[in-house]
């Protein structure tokens, strides 16, 4: 059987490659070799493509980019509209040369990202001959009813779990039930791809938490982990195979919020390992559970560019929706990471625009907070989550491209959420943060 996975381009009025890969279909791709299956992958935002905008050290960077025209629906936004990933005639040309592929797995990571599903389907259409496209990821799950009535036509199967035996099942591929957990899953399988310039890992999926803003409990309701020696000889197999040393954490939970012994023995496991590697943490890291001990450890592995997960700093509004941090906590982090030897400018907080209560002002105090510590500060606006306890009076057959975190907060949903924001204030927020931020260089010298 030959199976071609498709991570498909962006359609959004910004992107950029902050670590972004396809793991579903990277830990997908192991599973169906291991069980006799020729795969292929087309990865639309493969760097590989884009040789002219050379990644940064950390492997991150710009995709290349054209503008288009605006759906109806999002026409009145003032911002500029574009398509991200690699040009069109790539994707015509690679699917040309797999007319033979038996089925055809599609991912869509953001509900509001499902245009790039649009395009690949399409062309699908008009290269192969009587193609089965299965389509699944966050879009399906988070936004079924339209995934179903836009897609239902064009797809032979629309999957809304992200239980992997669901898709083995339906190839009618047998296997052991070791597929049903996550802690089984092999390694992810960065062999498609001609140079890596970053590897991405889960020691961990799902979350304990069930924060009012996010999705994660309907994505994985389960937290799992992989086995600690199991997932360290991962990541030295990885680093073996592709002399990659950016390795980027996706867990929502990293640091474990049940049995802090456990996050200390998969680090103290990974520094033997003694490799010339960096780990980021792009998810952000709940500051509560980084005690002196971590920090230590973090400081030894190096930990580079460690993201902290703030939001805000009112205990008042954590306790509306999350109830998983005091900025006595944050504050204790911090001092634990500086004692261990990280400096500021190895430090960065996020902050969410958006959260119940809170007025402009009260991110202003937040980012003065921040900014007398000397940290990097990294603004975040609240998209619509489907299901989130936040959004629940918000109907699930909404367009998706209204969930869309770069207009949600001054556009609202038409008709039924009202904007927190005007467009002009927000737009005077980011200038201040872009500001704040560029002050702190000098500081770093």
């Amino acid at each position: 059987m030959k199976v071609l996975l498709v991570n498909p381009p962006i359609y959004d009025f910004s992107a950029y490659d902050v670590w972004l890969k396809p793991l579903g279909l990277l830990y997908l791709s192991n599973i169906l070799k291991s069980n006799g299956c020729e795969v292929v992958l087309l990865d639309c935002l493969d760097r590989n493509f884009f040789t002219q905008l050379l990644p940064k050290q950390d492997g991150t960077g710009k995709f290349p980019s054209v503008e288009v025209d605006k759906p109806d629906i999002i026409k009145n936004i003032p911002l500029k509209f574009k398509r991200y990933g690699i040009p069109q005639k790539e994707i015509i040309k690679f699917l040309s040369l797999h007319k033979d592929t038996d089925y055809i797995i599609i991912t869509c990571s953001m509900t509001y990202w499902y245009l790039g599903v649009k395009e690949i389907v399409d062309f699908i259409h008009e290269i192969i001959p009587n193609p089965k496209i299965l389509l699944g990821g966050i879009y399906p799950i988070l936004s079924f009813q339209h995934a179903f009535h836009t897609f239902t036509n064009k797809t032979t199967k629309i999957f809304s779990t992200s239980d992997f035996t669901e898709l083995l099942d339906f190839l009618g591929i047998q296997y052991t039930n070791q597929y049903k957990s996550f802690a089984n899953f092999p390694s992810p399988d960065f062999s498609h791809y001609k140079k890596v310039y970053y590897i991405t890992i889960r020691f961990s999926y799902g979350c304990r938490y069930n924060c009012a803003y996010c999705g994660q409990k309907i994505i994985h309701p389960k937290y799992e982990q992989k086995n600690i020696e199991q997932f360290v000889n991962e990541i030295k197999n990885l680093y073996e195979t592709t002399k990659c040393q950016n390795f980027v954490f996706y867990d929502d939970e990293l640091l474990d919020s049940k049995n802090i012994k456990t996050t200390i023995d998969l680090f103290s496991k990974l520094l033997e390992l003694n490799l010339p590697i960096k780990f980021y943490t792009p998810n952000g890291i709940n500051p509560k559970f980084i005690t002196k001990e971590i920090a230590k450890l973090m400081y030894e592995l190096n930990f580079t560019d460690i993201r902290l997960s703030l939001e805000t700093i009112s205990d008042k509004v954590h306790k509306l929706v999350d109830k998983k941090l005091l900025l006595s906590d944050f504050e204790q982090a911090l001092s634990n990471l500086f004692s261990a030897g990280f400096k500021s400018d190895q430090i960065s907080v996020y902050i969410l625009l958006g959260l119940p209560t809170e007025t402009i002002e009260d991110v202003y105090k937040t980012i003065h907070f921040i900014a007398q510590y000397k940290l990097r500060i990294r603004l975040c606006e609240l998209a619509v989550v489907p299901y989130a306890k936040m959004f629940s009076n918000i109907p699930i057959d909404v367009d998706p491209l209204l969930h869309n975190n770069t207009i949600f907060l001054f556009n609202g949903i038409p008709g039924i959420v009202k904007p927190l924001y005007k467009f002009e204030e927000l737009q005077q927020l980011k200038t201040y943060v872009n500001q704040t931020n560029k002050s702190l260089i000098n500081c770093y010298v």
